[in-house]
């Protein structure tokens, strides 16, 4: 499925690709990086000299009224020979057999992650196909560009950085496809926010760096639109802006790709005129003429599923989006792209497959293997790009603890389902209040409020429709529904950080939450097993894959603090108050069920379940994975690995103040009751427990927010304007 981590429909597949022979595509490809260097030539003029104004075929009104036209962009320099670094052209073949541009894309180019995909998802589907065709590899693509990117911004003996410049909230098929292209070049993924200049240079705001200018940027791979990027020199922006980007651009210190104001270069006055254009700067006829607006286009077809459904192959037209990337000696053209049908019938996206001739070898395979000592050599080794951001840092703190929260209240859920589908059944007084505790947990862990407290627990439709809203209800926060929702939207904000293999994870995990809302739905139970079981896989996915960096001890440290902060919750939910013997042995059942500590209970202490013994294991055992030592343990193994760490009280005091509290806790003083005037004889007593669970919680809260305050949040804020309001 393509882009199975976004939210929204994913797009319609046909796997029947659109093959292209090695003549069609030679000439689909020398015109495409003709009209490259045309643009390119245009930027360089319209930016620079200006003579083309001069001329009696360019559109001098139109371009100059052209909102594109960035005044503030003229005179910036470029690194290497040329201006722009990517196209992607819009083209259709006629049914005459020639091809013509419907559009070009040059201000924020797309289609490398959406096209790779594409690949993958066939190559998987058909895989005999896949492997016995000689096709047009798209991966040595990529790393030509890639390494010809590497060289463009290597300066001063030292390799350049680069950075690829998103924007937050762009729609998910946008950024899938920005996330895969960040990925193919090596490249971080940066907000606005990330990005700051400062005596003519920009840098990178690191996690916990105040002080510390930060890591310098040698080039921004921008795919945000040019008008949005500073709000010094190009005006008020929604997305804030990097105040100054423009200015550092112009002295040399940084390097725009694509340059500032290149979106003129989509005018549809200046398509029109690009023939004459051409003639006059490269002095050649333009190979792929634009089509003409006022024409109705018949387009050649390709073989396509039938819309109308059957096993039969139709005629259907298409459009082909295709990429063009500065290689080492000019231009070079991905060699496939996105087809979309453009017919009456529901549009579908198809693969753009390029054949080999016959008398030729696989291309790629000499050419990479030519690059190869190259690529090895002791002055071709880069440096390593920093570990994160600030934004991202915080996007894998949250997804810690977003991952965290959504296994704990699958397992309270599934539990509570499945005690309560026992205590249920009986009439004794013990479990009634013990399906009353256990369903008011949920609401107070969750923080569901008035949730199971206003219902009557004995009335089994109510407590049905109380647990499907906390499945279902996204808008409602607390709910497993709502934490689901957080934790894939901030996966996807890490795409170019964590494995692929994440997203079939999040994909079924999606599907299951929909079968929650269905008429057909299944038992509930099986369905939480099954969240439960795809919580496991993601840790195990992201623990697998993911580099011991700085990212991974933030992540640590928001699986701890929400997991600590989780259990701290269950134990005052369900052991706050003493209650008869036989009520808190099918609680504390349930508890040990849930903090799955039923095995290792048994093994230490040879007894039934008591509330005393349950509660000393949770706390004291590091061993067991889910008792809260354990959590403290990793919690401050993560702090002590980060940077800044020993001079920072503000971190340090609360987990100091922490752990002493929780070491010096007694389970049997835990659980004394606290007598109260007017107590009735037999009711709920209040323990020492529910004050000292609070002061924890506390604590860790406050934890948290230090840490956040120090990783995450920008030393400095900023205006709407980019700079002070006046």
């Amino acid at each position: 499925m393509i882009a199975s981590d976004v939210s929204a429909a994913p797009p319609s597949l046909d796997p029947v690709p659109v093959v292209l022979d090695d003549a069609s595509w030679t000439e689909l490809s020398c015109g495409l990086v003709q009209r490259v260097r045309l643009l390119d030539a245009l930027y360089a003029d319209l930016y620079g000299p200006r003579t083309v104004l001069a001329s009696d075929v360019a559109p001098v009104g139109e371009l100059l009224g052209d909102p594109g036209y960035l005044r503030s962009a003229l005179g910036i320099p470029a690194r290497g020979a040329h201006h722009l670094f990517a196209l992607t052209s819009t083209v259709a073949r006629t049914a005459d057999g020639a091809w013509v541009v419907l559009e070009d894309t040059v201000d924020v180019p797309d289609g490398a992650g959406l096209a790779l995909e594409l690949r993958r998802v066939l190559s998987r589907c058909a895989p005999s196909l896949y492997r016995s065709t000689e096709l047009r590899r798209l991966h040595p693509f990529f790393d030509t560009v890639r390494t010809t990117l590497h060289d463009r911004i290597r300066a001063d003996g030292r390799a350049g950085r680069t950075v690829v410049l998103t924007r937050d909230d762009a729609d998910p098929m946008r950024a899938f496809d920005h996330s895969w292209l960040a990925n193919l070049l090596g490249a971080p993924v940066v907000s606005v926010a990330d990005l700051r200049t400062g005596t003519g240079a920009l840098t990178l705001r690191l996690p916990g760096q105040d002080s510390d200018h930060g890591d310098a940027v040698d080039a921004v791979l921008r795919l945000i639109p040019s008008p949005l990027l500073d709000p010094l020199d190009l005006g008020p922006t929604p997305l804030g802006g990097v105040t100054g980007l423009v200015e550092a651009a112009r002295c040399g210190d940084v390097e725009v790709l694509n340059p500032l104001g290149a979106g003129l270069l989509e005018s549809p006055a200046l398509r029109a005129a690009l023939p004459d254009l051409c003639r006059e700067l490269l002095h050649e006829d333009l190979q792929l003429r634009p089509a003409d607006p006022s024409e109705e286009l018949e387009l050649a077809g390709a073989l396509s599923l039938d819309p109308a459904g059957g096993d039969q192959l139709v005629e259907r037209p298409v459009t082909l989006r295709m990429l063009v990337m500065a290689g080492p000696d000019g231009y070079e053209v991905l060699p496939g792209g996105v087809a979309t049908t453009v017919d009456d019938g529901p549009a579908v996206l198809k693969d753009v497959w390029v054949t080999v001739p016959e008398t030729s070898a696989t291309p790629g395979r000499e050419e990479a293997g030519g690059r190869l000592d190259e690529a090895l050599a002791p002055s071709a080794v880069l440096a390593s790009y920093p570990a994160m951001t600030r934004s991202i840092g915080s996007d894998l703190f949250w997804f810690g603890r977003y991952l965290e929260r959504v296994d704990a209240t699958a397992r309270l859920l599934r539990t509570v389902l499945d005690t309560s589908n026992d205590l249920g059944s009986e009439r004794s007084p013990s479990a009634r209040t013990a399906q009353q505790v256990l369903l008011g947990a949920v609401t107070d862990i969750t923080a569901t409020a008035p949730g199971f407290h206003a219902l009557d627990v004995r009335d089994a439709e109510q407590i049905l429709t109380e647990i499907s809203g906390l499945l279902t209800d996204v808008g409602r926060p607390g709910s497993l529904a709502q934490s689901y929702a957080a934790l894939a939207q901030t996966t996807r904000t890490l795409r170019d950080l964590i494995s692929d293999d994440v997203w079939p994870v999040i994909a079924r995990m999606r599907g299951r939450f929909r079968t929650f809302d269905g008429a057909d739905q299944a038992p509930l139970e099986q369905g939480l097993t099954d969240i439960v079981d795809g919580c496991l896989t993601l840790s195990g996915a992201v623990a697998d894959s993911m580099p011991r960096t700085l990212g991974w001890d933030l992540m640590e440290a928001g699986r701890k603090i929400e997991r600590t902060l989780s259990l701290l919750a269950l134990l005052r939910a369900t052991l706050g108050h003493r209650r008869t013997r036989a009520t808190e042995a099918r609680i504390a059942g349930a508890v040990a069920q849930i903090t799955e500590s039923g095995a290792s209970y048994r093994r230490t202490y040879h007894a039934a379940v008591q509330a005393e013994l349950l509660l000393e294991l949770m706390l004291d055992d590091s061993t067991l994975p889910r008792s809260i030592a354990f959590q403290l343990d990793r919690l401050s193994g993560a702090l002590d690995r980060l940077p800044e760490v020993s001079p920072a009280p503000d971190l340090r005091a609360p987990l100091i103040a922490l752990r002493s509290r929780i070491t010096s806790w007694e389970p049997r003083e835990l659980l004394r009751r606290l007598e109260e005037p007017g107590e009735v004889a037999g009711s709920a007593a209040p323990t020492v427990l529910l004050a000292e669970i609070d002061a924890a919680t506390d604590s860790l809260r406050e934890l948290a927010t230090a840490l956040e305050n120090r990783f995450f949040h920008p030393s400095e804020s900023t205006s709407p304007w980019g700079v002070d309001d006046v």
